[in-house]
């Protein structure tokens, strides 16, 4: 996630348009950061608040204060370039808290789906079982999507299979799935009749 920001594969701008007020930002750091990034993006890495403040309606001495700000916060990195030893900025930290909000919201949204499909695959069962699920088996389902981790449709596909042949039991379906879910043995290559032979020479022929 962060080299997509970073490399501007997810757009910096917009994201940080969405996102700012979340890092603790107000829109005139945004604006800062977005200006930094642009400059950044065409190889201009060389720090100058002048350079930043040519294209904002902010006072050059409030603009310095910011960027001091940004820079105490971790949002702006200053360094010397191995060159001319002049001082050269990155963004690093900044891509890097972008990402890391994008990876929680993701994380969130899936957690989300999950409660949704374990609380449909629960009222299916109670409704087609005719009963309430115990405290196991509520854990069993449970395991099917957060440890497991088998697909919403397998389940579904499961549940109306062991429906269809009469069976009334979560631990029926526990064990389908189970079932399902490993992998084939491999096949045995079966041995010919010469190399039988062949054995049966080595281990009995010595006796003779």
């Amino acid at each position: 996630m962060f080299n997509l920001i970073k490399n501007n594969i997810i757009p910096f701008d917009r994201l940080l348009i969405e996102k700012y007020y979340v890092l603790d930002l107000d829109e005139i750091d945004a604006i800062i950061l977005i200006r930094l990034n642009d400059l950044y993006r065409r190889g201009e890495r060389l720090f100058s608040v002048r350079s930043i403040a040519a294209s904002m309606k902010v006072a050059e001495t409030e603009l310095g204060k910011r960027i001091v700000d940004l820079v105490k916060r971790g949002f702006i990195a200053l360094e010397l370039s191995g060159k001319d030893a002049k001082e050269v900025f990155n963004l690093d930290e900044t891509y890097r808290r972008l990402a890391y909000l994008l990876e929680d919201s993701e994380a969130k949204a899936n957690d989300a789906e999950i409660n949704e499909q374990i609380k449909y695959t629960v009222r299916l069962l109670e409704s087609e079982l005719k009963k309430t699920l115990s405290p196991i088996e509520l854990e069993i389902v449970a395991r099917w999507y957060i440890e497991k981790k088998y697909e919403h449709r397998k389940i579904e596909e499961a549940i109306l299979r062991t429906l269809k042949n009469k069976y009334r039991s979560v631990n029926y379906i526990d064990r389908l799935l189970a079932k399902e879910e490993k992998p084939p043995a491999p096949a045995v290559k079966p041995v010919e009749g010469e190399r039988i032979q062949d054995l049966f020479q080595k281990v009995y022929g010595k006796g003779k």
